[in-house]
């Protein structure tokens, strides 16, 4: 009788074959649906961008226009010719960078954040400092101080269709309405700590955000209609 051998190699791997054939054929395709934001960030994203509301679209292409070499750049606001101009932290500082990328310190301040700036049609640069909460007005290189509302942070600027500046602040949240200098009143008292953003759209809504609303902006009021609602 004529015995055969396998190789010990051989064995194991038709064991391991085996091993392997047994669950794959018990096995079964997994389905799962990912819909929402907080499924998406979990991942990576390559080249694509995230909304709240869970909806993804292609990214738009990145590219660096200016470096500041500070911190943060908190805040950012561009004129009608393109210059945009940039607050900063922690050393207070407001920079300008030219359509062609010529880039220059505009204003520093003696207080360590500018976290809102704006710019009016004329290309007046208002800068928001914190923490004294006070709004200055930059003209040809020079700052004086525009408006003082009493609150510890300026946290947004935007000027109107009315040629007025906006300020949103914390830690009061309220939101203030300014014509001149030393020339301003209280536009609208919100129930939050901090107003953290400040736009209009194009009907003339004053929009605003607040902390903990994640970018989204409510529609505060129009204007020209002598009321103030909540949309």
């Amino acid at each position: 009788m004529k015995v055969f051998r396998c190789p010990t190699d051989l064995r194991l791997s038709s064991l391991l074959l085996f091993c392997i054939a047994v669950p794959l054929a018990a096995s079964s395709p997994t389905f799962w649906e990912m819909t929402s934001y907080q499924d998406f960030i979990k991942g990576k994203l390559d080249a694509l961008s995230l909304s709240r509301d869970g909806r993804l679209t292609l990214a738009p292409k990145l590219e660096t226009v200016f470096a500041s070499g500070q911190p943060v750049i908190w805040s950012i606001a561009q004129a009608a010719d393109g210059t945009l101009y940039a607050g900063t932290g922690h050393r207070g500082r407001v920079y300008k960078v030219t359509p062609t990328g010529q880039n220059s310190v505009l204003w520093t301040s003696d207080q360590p954040e500018i976290f809102a700036v704006a710019v009016d049609s004329r290309g007046i640069v208002y800068a928001g400092t914190s923490p004294n909460g006070k709004i200055y007005r930059i003209e040809d290189g020079k700052a004086t101080e525009y408006f003082s509302p009493g609150t510890k942070y300026i946290w947004s600027l935007s000027v109107g269709p009315d040629n007025a500046l906006y300020a949103g602040t914390g830690d009061t949240g309220k939101i203030f309405r300014v014509t001149g200098t030393n020339v301003g009143e209280e536009y609208y008292a919100t129930s939050q700590s901090h107003v953290t953003g400040l736009n209009f759209d194009r009907q003339g809504h004053l929009r605003k955000s607040h902390e903990g609303s994640f970018g989204r902006f409510e529609i505060l009021s129009h204007l020209f209609d002598g009321q103030i609602t909540m949309h």
